[in-house]
């Protein structure tokens, strides 16, 4: 191998994802580097390059999109690896947004919200969507919970051309809107990308369905122009692409070396979700209820107490605790603490926040406080939760 690596990068810069792998392929470059970068301005679908094929390199980074791009790319003689993860390719290995762990978060956060009812909308058809829609599935099961599906395919459009399917979609929102009016309401749902979650929020407001009053929905991406462009703002799912580039880069630069490794995918876990208008809401048709839990949501961090709730409310304490045991099943206080508890929990798997710092932001006075939420409710302590969830 030459001083320096060259290394062709196959990978769309025009949305969100791709940029992020590129992040993550430069950062790794940048430690481990230099290597001579050979990319261009490329869309999804833009095949392979007539350029590549007397190129003189070392090793190629690509999303592959079919077998047959596979196949030309492995003629090439160099090492590949792969960073759509659509499917296993023999002989190259690849990386993909690991679809179980994304499915653990939308279906968790929802649960925890209680909607009664929790549904998604893909492209059928689509691998990473198929995935995603199964992964969710079988996360519901756990629950003895099912998954509501509208992903209706559109057969005038080949099912590997993403983008196509994407724009066709459009044309789905009268399909859609009529699906979500049959279901039970509120509805939490999630889409297998932000493009998606887009066209049903645009679905909604065209035929009059509230979001996220009556349909709560959260995309996965993260593009940020996308999710600030929806109307209201879109919760998404951020995938954690500049680890998945980085590590991508990582296992080419042992293949240059002449390393062997396995083929098949490697799941990168997302990185956290989001949090925006589009799934601001308490599903309780209870209106002082519902402003004592969002007063509990905004005010954790400050150390709320009962006695803060029941003054903010409005109302006697016996009636507060009333209402809180008749829809919740549980005290005012035993929701202060489920709420701490989870933000905990959320903080400790998504972060790398000191102890001290997870319990301050969780509302508990000292890291001692939070230590023993943990043994009375969890029986381990965060340090143990926050290594069983990376293990």
């Amino acid at each position: 191998m030459k001083k320096h690596p060259c290394v062709a990068l196959l990978i769309e810069s025009s949305r969100t994802y791709g940029r992020g792998v590129l992040r993550g392929i430069a950062r790794y470059t940048h430690i481990h580097g230099p290597w001579s970068i050979f990319a261009q301005e490329r869309e999804l679908h833009s095949g392979i390059p007539a350029w590549i094929k007397n190129w003189r390199g070392d090793g190629i980074i690509a999303r592959i999109e079919n077998r047959r791009m596979a196949r030309e790319l492995l003629r090439l003689g160099l090492p590949v690896v792969d960073v759509l993860g659509n499917e296993k390719h023999e002989g190259i290995p690849g990386f993909d947004t690991d679809a179980e762990a994304v499915a653990r978060l939308a279906a968790d956060f929802f649960i925890k919200a209680g909607f009664p009812e929790i549904a998604f909308c893909g492209y059928r058809g689509i691998p990473f969507s198929d995935r995603r829609e199964q992964a969710l599935k079988a996360r519901l099961a756990t629950f003895n919970r099912q998954l509501l599906v509208c992903s209706p395919r559109l057969s005038n459009y080949p099912s590997s051309h993403i983008q196509a399917i994407e724009e066709s979609g459009v044309a789905m929102q009268k399909t859609i809107a009529g699906w979500l009016r049959q279901q039970r309401h509120p509805l939490a749902l999630v889409a297998c990308n932000d493009v998606r979650a887009q066209q049903v929020l645009n679905a909604c407001r065209e035929f009059s369905l509230k979001v996220p009053e009556q349909v709560a929905v959260m995309g996965v991406d993260n593009d940020d122009v996308l999710c600030s462009l929806s109307e209201p703002s879109l919760t998404s799912i951020q995938p954690d692409t500049e680890r998945l580039g980085y590590e991508a880069a990582a296992l080419l630069d042992r293949l240059m070396r002449g390393h062997r490794a396995e083929t098949g995918i490697r799941q990168i876990p997302p990185l956290t979700m989001v949090e925006r208008d589009s799934t601001d809401v308490i599903p309780v048709d209870d209106p002082i209820l519902v402003r004592a839990l969002r007063l509990i949501r905004e005010q954790l961090t400050r150390g709320i107490g009962v006695k803060d709730v029941v003054h903010r409310a409005g109302r006697s304490r016996t009636d507060l605790e009333q209402r809180f045991r008749r829809h919740l099943k549980i005290s005012i206080h035993g929701e202060i603490l489920r709420q701490r508890l989870d933000r905990a929990c959320d903080l400790l798997r998504q972060t790398d926040l000191r102890i001290d710092e997870v319990a301050g932001r969780s509302g508990c006075n000292t890291s001692a406080h939070l230590c023993r939420l943990f043994q009375r409710h969890l029986q381990t302590t965060p340090g143990h939760y926050r290594q069983s969830q990376r293990t």
